[in-house]
C-alpha cells in the first residue's frame, strides 16, 4: 500500500489539470442544527426545529476547470 500511495504521489506532477474532475459530496441534516439560541435580554428564544427522523439526501457537484459541471 505504501508503494502505491509513493507511486501515485511521484505522477502527480504529470497531471493535466485541464483533465481534471473535483468531486465533492456533502449533506446536511436536522441533527446539525446548534442545541441552544439566543435572544435579548428578558426575552425567551422561541424557535422550533424538526430534529432527527428526517432523511437528507446527500447532494453531490462535479466541477471541472474548464467550467464543466453536473
Amino acid at each position: 500500500m505504501r508503494a502505491a500511495r509513493e507511486d501515485w504521489f511521484d505522477g502527480q506532477p504529470d497531471l493535466d489539470p485541464d483533465r481534471l474532475v473535483f468531486l465533492d459530496e456533502t449533506a446536511a441534516t436536522t441533527k446539525m442544527v446548534r442545541r441552544y439560541g439566543r435572544a435579548p435580554r428578558g426575552q425567551r428564544c422561541r424557535i422550533t426545529v424538526p430534529h432527527g427522523h428526517v432523511w437528507t439526501p446527500p447532494r453531490v457537484q462535479v466541477k471541472s476547470l474548464d467550467g464543466r459541471c453536473a
